[in-house]
């Protein structure tokens, strides 16, 4: 399986099919005389950012862990929960039991919760 090609920026969806966001980054195991082994796939704007700059991904990280819900800005999903990798990535996990549900609990709560008629 070509891993980048098939997994990279895809969609992630729950056991319910619920969306959890994108497929940002994966991390790979890599030891002396074996093959490199897929361990997580990583998702969450400090990863997304790293891939554009280091200095960009920690100020983001930093941002997050005192603005947002989301500590640290990177959820790793371990890839031996992951069930399918097609036009989206099926992972067995809950969204809402997963940080990656966590900035829209927030907004809900900080924001639309305030909103007339909410």
């Amino acid at each position: 399986m070509d891993v980048v090609r098939e997994v990279l920026d895809k969609q992630l969806v729950d056991r319910h099919h619920r969306p959890m966001g994108r497929a940002d980054g994966i991390v790979v195991e890599i030891r002396n005389g074996q093959a490199p082994r897929v361990m997580y796939l990583e998702t969450g704007p400090a990863t997304t950012a790293r891939r554009i700059s280091q200095r960009l991904a920690h100020w983001i990280a930093a941002f997050a862990s005192r603005s947002g819900p989301r500590r640290g800005g990177s959820f790793r999903i371990p890839w031996s929960r992951i069930r399918h990798a097609g036009i989206e990535v099926q992972v067995d996990m809950d969204a809402e039991e997963t940080p990656t549900f966590a900035w829209e609990q927030w907004i809900r709560e900080r924001v639309v919760k305030r909103l007339p008629g909410a």
